[in-house]
């Protein structure tokens, strides 16, 4: 059946059906954990893209199929600023038809504009939701992972999209059996002067300061590193409160009480967001609660030090905290989360871990 590509001004429902894709894309997947229509708009309006995105959506026979948003943004790749071609807010059918005329529109759009290199999936940044999850599918999801139809891959290379980037999570099953491995990290630190501290929910604002200036400072070398400000940054953890665990979260200080690395930890709570389906009514909160008691997992997020505290052993040292803590709670097994192919973090699972999951992003020249 021929493809019909349409744009914003092109279709009066245009936006109705263009945040209605997932439900097509994902219907009767039980593992799938819907994002509430508010939260994609208030991405897909990101100020900084206003005059620079085009919305599109693939028809086919009147339905829509597809979705994306091109944009184009100033970068950083391979350490230098340029402009490149984002592929944002990508849901798709198992139509490689479908996607092949709307990456063809998103291109020559994007092309006009200056464009020459394109990477994808990723909303806007890696702030936000990014990569494509390639498996293996045996093993249910983990909170906050990547998420889509084990066909995307080839949507995605079908097209001549190539691998960029990859990264991978790693399932430890008995930490237990790791912490001695890593108490030496700790205890060493101790010595050398530096001081742990857990995340205060009491002092939420602030802590998020705390992590926001550490997280520009620790990260800012990484390839698509874009600063967002202070305001988006808190945003992004606006809803989060119900799911932190002070005590999953750490925080080092060196002997003057300067902040020098953190690691971000949370229970596991895919079971318990996804008992509550697409409601945040009474009920739904109350079954959260119900299974969030049932976790046994911990996942572990993000890791970072600064740059001039590395090589002193921190970040196994803040492993140690997350891991000890985590065990005290029930989380005896822990999942280490989207870990870039060439990042030493990968090491910490204390030889215990195996793979959970790979994680492809692409380019590709327009």
């Amino acid at each position: 059946m021929p493809v019909e590509i349409i744009e914003p001004g092109n279709k009066k429902d245009f936006w109705q059906d263009f945040y209605g894709v997932p439900e097509r894309v994902y219907a009767g997947d039980p593992l799938y954990l819907k994002t509430s229509i508010d939260s994609v708009r208030s991405g897909v309006e990101r100020p900084e893209f206003t005059n620079s995105q085009l919305p599109l959506l693939a028809l086919v026979d009147g339905i829509p199929v597809s979705r994306i948003i091109a944009r184009a943004s100033q970068n950083f790749i391979d350490g230098k600023p340029g402009k490149i071609g984002l592929f944002s807010y990508f849901e798709s059918g198992n139509d490689p038809a479908a996607v092949k005329e709307l990456f063809n529109h998103a291109c020559r759009w994007l092309r006009h504009r200056g464009v020459g290199r394109i990477f994808g999936p990723m909303d806007g940044d890696t702030w936000h939701k990014y990569r494509v999850n390639v498996g293996p599918f045996q093993h249910k999801p983990f909170l906050m992972e990547p998420y889509n139809p084990e066909y995307y891959a080839s949507l995605w290379e079908e097209y001549g999209f190539r691998v960029f980037a990859r990264y991978y999570s790693k399932r430890v099953d008995e930490v237990r059996q790791i912490l001695p491995g890593f108490i030496r990290y700790y205890n060493r630190s101790l010595k050398n002067g530096f001081t742990y501290r857990h995340f205060r929910l009491a002092d939420f604002d602030n802590e998020l300061n705390i992590l926001y200036d550490l997280s520009c400072r620790i990260f800012s070398q990484n390839p698509f590193y874009t600063e967002i400000s202070r305001e988006e940054f808190k945003s992004l953890y606006a809803d989060a409160q119900s799911i932190i665990v002070e005590d999953l979260i750490w925080f080092c200080q060196d002997r003057q009480g300067l902040y020098c690395g953190f690691v971000f930890a949370l229970p596991d709570y895919f079971d318990a967001v996804l008992s509550m389906g697409a409601s945040r009514n009474l009920w739904a909160r109350l079954k959260f609660l119900l299974k969030r008691k049932r976790a046994d997992t911990l996942n572990l997020k993000t890791l970072g030090t600064l740059p001039e505290y590395r090589g002193k052993g921190l970040g196994p040292a803040l492993m140690y905290k997350a891991y000890e803590r985590g065990c005290e709670m029930g989380l005896n097994s822990a999942n280490l989360c989207l870990i870039h192919e060439d990042n030493v973090s990968g090491r910490l699972d204390g030889n215990k871990g195996e793979l959970l999951r790979n994680y492809n992003l692409y380019t590709c020249e327009v």
